[in-house]
This record gives C-alpha cells, structure tokens and sequence, in this order.
C-alpha cells in the first residue's frame, strides 16, 4: 500500500492529496482525522497515485541529463554541455553548450546566472511585444529564482517572471507572460480573465498542460 511522504494537520474541514514535482505524496488533513481514516482514502485513490508517480518518475528520468548538469534546455532544446579551455565565458553553440573548464565545480551557478542573462534580454523584450499586443501597461518586469512559480504580478502591476522561463518552448513562456498581463485588466482566475488569454493565444490550454511537465526545472540551477 502507498503511505504518504508528508501529513500536513490544519484546521481545513477536508482531506486532500497531492504529488509534488518530486513524486511524493502531500495529505492535507483535519487536525482530528484519525490516521485510519487517512490511510482508507489513500487506499481508495492508490491507483492516481501510483499513477502520477509513475508519470513523474518518467519525467525525471527523461530529463536526468538536465538535472545533473550534463545538459541544459534553452527555448525548448536540450543542449549537451562541453567543457572547454579555450574560451573565457559560457557560449551557445549548434551542438552544445560551450563552458569554461575552470567552471567545472561550480557549474550550477554559472548555468543559472547564463540563464538569467539570456531572460533578462528575451523575457524582456517579449513582454513588451505582447503588452504592446495586449493594450496593456505594466509597472515593471523582474527576473526572478522564484521556487515555486514561473510567474506573477501584484495589483499594482508589477510582473515576475522566472528565470527558468527561458528554458521552455515559446508558445509555452508566451503562456506565461500572456497570463500575467492578463492579471492587470482581471486581477482574478474568471472565466472573463481566461477569455482575454484565449483571445491572445488560443491555444493556451495546451500550453497549460504542457507547462507542467517543466515542473521538475524549479528545483535545478539552485
């Protein structure tokens, strides 16, 4: 039988579960729910669970080189990464990505702030084309190392977007901006607010789906 990997006791009056992007299993439960009870409703959803599981195990294998820094993923493309003595800073190329031997033991780092640099200049520019297409004005655009989110915006117009943004395709990192622009005419999650995306990109429900199975690049380059 599966167990769970975290109980989460609160005063909510129901009980959930979820996978996180690690494949563990969260239950929320009431403070006063007896384990039994827990574990009955586990049983009942054990196939979601094993499931989802399965999926996530998937991804992260797939995506293993990632993870481990022997690869990176740049605007949807897996790049292998190739140490060099001959150059002094991390360059792209067609097959790969160049950088510095000296990086080696400190590669993690100097992955996140090359992908920071490349999002400061691409999610920027990006943002002001479809604020521009949108009709609408932002405060300000931040480049962020957000652990949990890919983007977000305040009401009082100030958008954050991910750094890791720029490692996803670009109907997907257009998903992203679009629907934090569209916070600033529906501060809300209404059908009128999914109506503004829809008029923008269509097929923003694809790129919905599909952006979760990204979710495992928020743990990488920390």
């Amino acid at each position: 039988m599966v167990s769970p990997d975290l109980i989460v006791r609160s005063h909510r009056r129901s009980l959930s579960l979820s996978i996180n992007k690690h494949g563990e299993l969260i239950v929320r439960a009431p403070k006063r729910l007896s384990i039994d009870h827990i574990m009955r409703y586990i049983k009942e959803k054990e196939h979601w669970i094993i499931t989802k599981q399965k999926e996530i195990e998937s991804r992260l294998s797939i995506n293993k080189d990632v993870i481990n820094y022997n690869e990176i993923l740049f605007l949807g493309k897996k790049y292998k990464i190739k140490y060099s003595n001959a150059i002094k800073k991390i360059e792209l190329v067609e097959d790969g990505l160049l950088v510095p031997t000296k990086y080696t033991n400190e590669i993690a780092p100097r992955l996140k702030k090359w992908l920071h640099s490349m999002a400061s200049k691409i999610l920027c520019e990006r943002i002001e084309y479809l604020a521009s297409v949108m009709q609408v004005d932002y405060a300000s655009v931040t480049i962020c190392n957000n652990k949990t989110r890919w983007g977000s915006c305040d009401s009082s117009r100030n958008i954050k977007l991910n750094l890791r943004l720029v490692s996803l395709p670009h109907k997907i990192i257009d998903f992203v901006i679009i629907h934090e622009l569209a916070h600033i005419i529906e501060f809300n999650h209404s059908k009128d607010f999914y109506k503004i995306i829809s008029l923008v990109q269509p097929s923003y429900k694809l790129q919905q789906k599909n952006l979760k199975e990204y979710d495992y690049l928020l743990s990488v380059y920390r």
